[in-house]
């Protein structure tokens, strides 16, 4: 079955043809320069310029459908189809423009520019959409009662189908009203009088709700009573082919009925009955729930829901709601104390656990005991919860399974928390990493580097690896290696290494410095020398202690000899030369 629909195209092609078609010099009764306001400095004002494009471009748009209509007696099929495509891309471009020619008028009038003619045409264009619209409504409204009577003679089978057809000229009507609504804005926009318009809009947009309101709750008896049916036999093939027709039927009637609230409220119309009856029957909970109106009927049912449910079931459902409250009153109190104890526990333990694990083994403690309580609570409600704790297990069994890179850095960070081999704030090189640690959890480290780039290490990385805490000590040794000539005096480079040290504010006293010949090497006598300072100085000492060096050689005649290689070449004379 096809629904005979009437084309966009025709529509518009009729609505364009309600007003002349005359330029914007011609409506001004001049030439087209004097039909312009001049601006400083003799050139046309843009505005009008404008207007004159969007007349020109409607114009030149007419005479090309016109040809194209002139071809369309001569075609069928694909080539048919074609061409009406070409017009009705046509003619939604003249749609536009009739709409900007309109916002230019009030662009024209806000820069207190003389619009009078251009505004009299594009009033003349939006007073024609109008009732070209209306009476297209009345047709397709008029054509879905005609299909929506005939439904009652189709077979089962054929219902699902014919609801998405069905679907599709209600979502064209909807959308109609919607398009009248943004009309009706541009007239106000305009100055128009579109007090009939709205009259209009008001009285069908009111008879269109009252009569989807009433199919929904019709849908929703039938939708009930076929479920019931199948309930008590499955098998029973009618209605297994009845109940998706249906759903589908009240799933499309919620939508057309939420279109057209969505006008109403436009129209500041009264929509709040309808708004609740979407509610009730789609469950989804929209923006309308705030609205005291609609709130307040949904409460008022509720109210007598629950009036009815506690007359039957109150006796009964109170004392196992105060047995439910005690239950979970006694577990909160248990939760509390088991996180005492815990607390006690290892804050007593010689491992000295962090504060944030503290906190950690605590909180689960006490919701372990807590959720326990509520399991035990929910099973005096008649809940069934040996099949809430096979599908928690096999729910975890599978969260678990997904997550195990995941539990393996858990696991990894509960160790490190445990050990504490670094802290935030400390120095540290770990997988590859070095940097401070800026922050720690159960699932990684973040470590910023000398060059200030963060980084984001997993746990399991870190925990199988060597860590190096590099400020885990408070005072750490400088180890450095200074070399002088062969030829220098030993006993003076000491005495001058040694003074560099002493004479240092931030070498400590304690542990005293080293200064020893440490190896020949091939091109130098090679000093280790090793100050001992606080670990917020290492880098500070080093670089002045090396700077410090260069300059003391310097004066007291030390060389920092370079690398020397001695070669010797051996010469052999020729058996001729010897000869000789």
């Amino acid at each position: 079955m096809r629904f005979p629909t009437i084309p966009l195209a025709l529509l518009l092609a009729s609505l364009l043809a309600l007003t002349p078609t005359v330029s914007y010099a011609e409506a001004t009764d001049q030439d087209p320069a004097a039909a312009s306001v001049p601006v400083p400095g003799g050139d046309r004002n843009p505005l009008f310029e404008e207007a004159d494009a969007l007349v020109a471009s409607v114009e030149t748009i007419r005479q090309e459908m016109a040809k194209i209509k002139s071809k369309l007696s001569a075609v069928n099929g694909e080539d048919r189809e074609i061409l009406q495509k070409q017009i009705l891309d046509r003619q939604k471009q003249i749609v536009s423009d009739v709409y900007a020619l309109c916002e230019n008028v009030l662009k024209q009038e806000e820069d207190e520019l003389d619009a009078s003619a251009v505004r009299q045409k594009a009033e003349s264009w939006l007073k024609g959409i109008f009732p070209t619209f209306k009476k297209y409504t009345e047709e397709l409204r008029a054509e879905i009662a005609k299909q929506r009577d005939e439904r009652d003679g189709l077979a089962p089978e054929e219902l699902v189908g014919f609801e998405e057809r069905l679907a599709a000229e209600s979502t064209r009507l909807d959308g109609l009203y919607k398009t009248l609504c943004d009309h009706v804005d541009r007239m106000q926009a305009m100055g128009l009088d579109a007090s009939q318009e709205i009259s209009y809009l008001a009285e069908n947009l009111s008879d269109r709700a009252e009569i989807l309101a009433g199919q929904v709750k019709l849908t929703l008896e039938q939708i009930a009573g076929a479920k019931e049916v199948l309930e008590k036999n499955p098998e029973n093939a009618e209605y297994q082919a009845k109940l998706p027709a249906e759903e589908a039927k009240l799933n499309r009637i919620t939508q057309s009925l939420q279109a057209v609230v969505d006008v109403m409220k436009r129209l500041d119309l009264e929509s709040a009955e309808y708004s609740q009856l979407l509610i009730q029957a789609t469950g989804d909970i929209t923006g309308d729930i705030f609205d005291t109106e609609v709130a307040f009927g949904l409460m008022e049912q509720w109210m007598e829901n629950v009036k009815t449910w506690a007359m039957d079931n109150g006796p009964r459902m109170v004392f196992k709601f105060l047995l439910f409250l005690l239950i979970l009153v006694v577990f909160k109190v248990l939760a509390r104390f088991t996180g005492k104890v815990v607390r006690m526990s290892m804050a007593s333990s010689k491992l000295q656990f962090s504060q944030l694990l503290q906190n950690m083994f605590v909180s689960v403690a006490s919701n372990l005991v807590f959720i326990l309580g509520l399991l035990v609570a929910l099973s005096q409600l008649g809940f069934e919860i040996a099949p809430l704790l096979a599908g928690l297990g096999v729910a975890g069994f599978i969260v678990g399974f997904a997550l195990q890179d995941t539990l393996s850095n858990f696991a990894s960070g509960m160790m490190i928390l445990i050990y504490r081999p670094y802290d935030v704030g400390d120095l540290i090189e770990a997988a590859g990493a070095f940097g401070k640690v800026s922050d720690m959890s159960l699932v990684c480290t973040t470590i910023l580097t000398i060059d200030n780039q963060t980084l984001v290490v997993p746990n399991s990385k870190i925990w199988g690896d060597v860590i190096k805490n590099v400020t885990a000590q408070k005072v750490r040794r400088v180890d450095m290696v200074f070399g002088i000539s062969y030829s220098d005096d030993i006993p003076q480079a000491e005495t001058v290494l040694m003074s560099i040290l002493e004479e240092h504010e931030k070498v400590l006293k304690d542990p005293e410095p080293v200064v020893k010949l440490h190896t020949l090497g091939e091109s130098s006598v090679d000093f280790i020398v090793r100050p001992w300072v606080k670990t917020d100085d290492y880098w500070d000492t080093y670089w002045d202690v090396t700077r410090e060096v260069k300059m003391r050689f310097d004066r007291e005649g030390i060389a920092i000899p370079f690398p020397q290689r001695d070669v010797h070449f051996y010469m052999e004379r020729s058996t001729e030369v010897e000869k000789a």
